[in-house]
């Protein structure tokens, strides 16, 4: 067993064999995780930009939380529907070859939105077809990246590959939100659009930069495409542990994360400031994730995972319920501060534990489910909450919210022994307690 795990430990530039004292930000060792991150960083601070931008735009065209919502469910109903087949397709073609292609279909969508908004030209209804568009394009991205990250890095590399990986887009919202507040006032909105086209090319050049990736994590299959989608489904369903931890990402995904589409009414309503104000806002989270992602990396390998999960989990639901009542914005910026902070905690470790349970073959299945929940979810919850707040008010709508994620989050550590056990036994036992 040791011999193989150093074999796969130079396997496709991923560095030397691995020693037993663990280095901080180790995934960075590894040559191709780096290159990926990097370009990640630079990508992801673009489309920080381009949601700034696109939210204050929608607002300021509709005046309607509803129709933030309906902007986001747009992307959401793409990113439900079709990660599956992008799972499928994850583990059945060379995973680096398809980023390529949708990376770089990504650049041309964000092009045209650039165009449409800077010759005037831009209606809510284009918005919403090139939300659904982009999510079509990441409901393949996203899974096959997720499967390709335990082919960059050492077994033990894996926490602080995926707590890095996550940083690269929570992370960039510390500065894309900032420089899009910047160019909305300096040279209008169309600036931001811009920038989010040119900042995919970073991660397009650092893909074709790779050398020694796996062409597959297994071999081809004779089968039919939604053969291999049943059986992913079939593993999710029989694996207590997976199948808890997909129902968790869906619950904090439409309960817990739907407040970032909605803070376009914060800003302006509540606390009364202009896109500046929206993208230091928004920036802030992103400054939470950078600092807990930092925290994890320089720790390397977690232990207990299970209860680290539970509590992150409770704790962004309290922060976010203060974060609703208060109306003093120097407050709410810390306080979306350590929502980032604890985001990143839970997410991590539910990426993390999933990773280290699927099999290789069945990888980019699993990680599609999480997409699905994850990212397809958050803006279907904003549409859910964005509704409730024409009704209620958004505040106490919002706060709603976090008090279903906090009961989920205390029926599970109660009844989901798989979960909270993680970490402190083999993955294996734990997966079929």
């Amino acid at each position: 067993m040791a011999k193989g795990a150093a074999g796969r430990a130079d396997e496709g530039g991923r560095g030397k064999l691995a020693t037993d004292a663990p280095r901080r930000f180790s995934a960075l060792h590894n040559r191709n995780f780096a290159l990926l991150w990097v370009g990640l960083v630079i990508s992801n601070s673009g489309s920080w930009m381009q949601i700034v931008a696109q939210g204050w735009l929608v607002y300021d065209l509709t005046n309607s939380p509803f129709l933030l919502g309906v902007v986001g469910a747009a992307r959401a109903t793409s990113m439900i529907i079709f990660p599956p087949l992008g799972g499928v397709i994850a583990d059945r073609v060379p995973r680096l070859k398809l980023l390529k292609v949708t990376q770089c279909i990504s650049l041309a969508l964000a092009f045209v939105l650039a165009v449409l908004v800077s010759t005037g030209m831009v209606q809510v209804w284009q918005i919403i077809c090139i939300s659904f568009l982009s999510g079509l394009v990441n409901a393949f991205d996203q899974p096959t990246r997720q499967a390709l990250i335990p082919d960059l890095v050492q077994r033990a590399d894996l926490t602080n590959a995926v707590a890095l990986n996550s940083a690269a887009w929570q992370g960039s919202a510390l500065f894309g939100p900032s420089l899009a507040g910047v160019m909305v006032a300096v040279i209008g909105l169309s600036g931001a659009f811009y920038a989010n086209a040119l900042s995919f090319l970073a991660v397009v050049t650092a893909l074709f930069l790779m050398r020694g990736v796996p062409e597959r994590s297994s071999a081809p299959r004779q089968r039919g495409l939604f053969d291999d989608l049943k059986e992913g489904l079939r593993y999710v369903r029989r694996t207590r542990l997976v199948f808890t931890l997909l129902l968790l990402s869906a619950i904090t995904s439409l309960f817990g994360r739907s407040y970032q589409h909605l803070l376009p009414v914060f800003a302006r309503d509540i606390f009364h400031q202009n896109a500046g104000g929206l993208g230091l806002m928004l920036s802030m989270p992103g400054a939470g994730t950078l600092v807990g992602a930092t925290v994890i990396g320089a720790m390397g390998d977690v232990p207990h995972k299970g209860r680290v999960l539970f509590i992150g989990m409770l704790a962004a639901s309290g922060l976010l319920i203060l974060f609703t009542a208060t109306h003093v914005f120097p407050l709410a910026l810390v306080l979306l501060f350590l929502i980032g902070v604890t985001n990143i905690v839970f997410s991590t470790m539910m990426s993390t534990m999933l990773q280290l349970t699927a099999p290789g073959a069945m990888r980019g299945r699993v990680m599609s489910l999480m997409t699905v929940t994850m990212q397809g979810f958050a803006p279907v919850g904003a549409l859910i909450t964005g509704g409730l707040a024409t009704a209620i008010g958004t505040p106490l709508a919002m706060a709603l919210s976090a008090l279903v994620v906090a009961f989920a989050a205390l029926l599970a550590a109660r009844g989901a022994p798989a979960v909270r056990g993680f970490g402190h036994v083999h993955a294996e036992e734990v997966a079929a307690a």
